[in-house]
């Protein structure tokens, strides 16, 4: 630090290099650049907020002075409720009836017992041959779509079944099943029905592995 000469001297300053926290004498102090940036930000910020209420403000007003003049696209909800615009009646087209196409069942000769049984086995030989449209072909009214269902999720080849003696009476008779199936042994039952005057029908077979 220096020191101040032995005689009197009144141009005398102390250097700016000792006092750093002090303003020198003399010079103006010096300016706080943190604060003047601090109050520009604060400024700017203003600035933009005022802008975008007009904008805000034009955009409203324009909207309401456009709702308002008449002959205009955009009407307001109690107007268009006041005078409700004509509908044009929407010309009525007639669809078309789908007409459900009909399968002719294979002729089976004689009814009751012999019937049935006669059934059975042409409907059998079907399955054996994994010909699902072909064991459609007997099926009853409804069940059209359920015999080739039944097919493909119980039976599989190599397949050889067999019929046994009928049971029941009209307009039901359940036939037993049995032989081999996705090379598994198995038994079952077979159901026809016969509702006069339509001819003997399948109703459902069911196949289960027998262990």
């Amino acid at each position: 630090m220096s020191s101040p000469p032995s005689g009197p001297n009144d141009n005398w300053q102390p250097q700016s290099g000792d006092y750093k926290s002090a303003p020198t004498y003399g010079k103006p102090p010096r300016k706080n650049r943190a604060g003047l940036i601090i109050v520009l930000i604060v400024v700017l910020v203003l600035v933009a907020i005022g802008a975008v209420g007009v904008l805000a403000y034009r955009l409203v007003s324009d909207y309401r002075t456009t709702d308002r003049e008449p002959g205009s696209a955009a009407t307001s909800p109690r107007a268009a409720a006041g005078n409700p615009k004509p509908t044009a009646a929407k010309p009525t087209t007639a669809r078309p009836t789908a007409v459900r196409p009909t399968t002719a069942r294979p002729s089976v000769a004689g009814k009751g017992v012999a019937g049935a049984s006669a059934l059975a086995r042409r409907f059998v030989t079907q399955l054996n041959a994994n010909n699902s449209k072909g064991a459609a072909a007997f099926a009853c009214d409804g069940s059209e779509q359920l015999i080739p269902l039944l097919m493909r999720t119980l039976v599989g080849p190599p397949t050889k079944l067999t019929t046994g003696t009928p049971a029941g009476q009209p307009p039901t008779f359940v036939i037993p099943l049995s032989g081999t199936s996705k090379g598994a042994a198995v038994t079952g039952v077979l159901v026809i029905n016969q509702r006069d005057p339509a001819p003997l029908c399948v109703q459902a077979f069911q196949i289960t592995t027998t262990r």
